[in-house]
């Protein structure tokens, strides 16, 4: 292996230390993301809930004040009864009053149902927020834990970078723009090891994504310190004395 590929080669080892970090931070940067929106939807819908409960209570406080009118009413239409006159005046009053009656019990029926429901949805609702909670706690934790890697991994970061420039001062520009090109798009893995499938033939293939290399490739590699790239995956290329 030729001076190029092992400059190369150590760049990708101070290369592939530095991915290795930030996949990491990136993992723990992930499960904040995802725990945020996770409170996000338990604050949402605690708040929906708290609508819901404000709405209900309004119906069932119009429903119970329209109770207490037709109560009143059922009142005045007994004392009316009792100053009618006529058998006529006494059965359209009394229709009324049953009438008047029968709908306050419908009302009470419901009024009831509804009462019931906001008891059940403060319920749910105070389980909710104990739930939401947990939620914002566990989000300060993997926060926590976030600028705790962030800070541990600080000075390891900058050393790798400082190395990682010096490496580069070994390698030609062009080389350095394939290897950066090369390294976000496999996260360090640049260079892939050239392959001889057969110890009695000349077959070869590109460990980086297992396609066929022609022998001239091969040729080129064991005699002379280029940079050869894989025709199919792009990576750089190198291959051991004995193989």
């Amino acid at each position: 292996m030729g001076a190029k590929l092992q400059a190369l080669f150590t760049l990708q080892d101070i290369e592939l230390q530095i991915v290795d970090i930030r996949r990491q931070l990136d993992r723990k940067e992930r499960r904040v993301k995802a725990q945020a929106r996770k409170l996000k939807t338990a604050r949402e819908t605690i708040e929906t809930e708290r609508t819901n409960v404000r709405r209900t209570q309004v119906e069932f406080d119009a429903m119970d004040l329209d109770i207490k009118g037709r109560s009143a009413n059922i009142d005045r239409l007994r004392e009316h009864l009792n100053t009618v006159r006529t058998n006529k005046e006494y059965a359209t009053v009394l229709a009324k009053l049953n009438n008047e009656k029968a709908d306050v019990s419908r009302l009470e029926t419901r009024a009831l149902e509804i009462m019931q429901g906001i008891e059940t949805r403060k319920q749910e609702f105070a389980e909710h927020e104990q739930a939401e909670s947990g939620e914002a706690e566990r989000l300060e934790e993997l926060q926590a834990q976030l600028e705790q890697a962030r800070e541990s991994f600080a000075d390891r970061l900058e050393q790798l970078q400082e190395q990682r420039e010096e490496a580069e001062q070994e390698i030609p520009p062009k080389s350095i723009t394939l290897f950066n090109r090369l390294s976000q798009r496999y996260e360090g893995e640049v260079l892939a090891e050239v392959e001889r499938t057969n110890p009695r033939r000349d077959e070869f293939i590109c460990t980086g994504c297992h396609m066929s290399l022609r022998v001239e490739v091969a040729n080129m590699l064991k005699s002379r310190d280029d940079i050869v790239t894989c025709k199919s995956c792009g990576r750089i290329l190198f291959m051991h004395k004995d193989t």
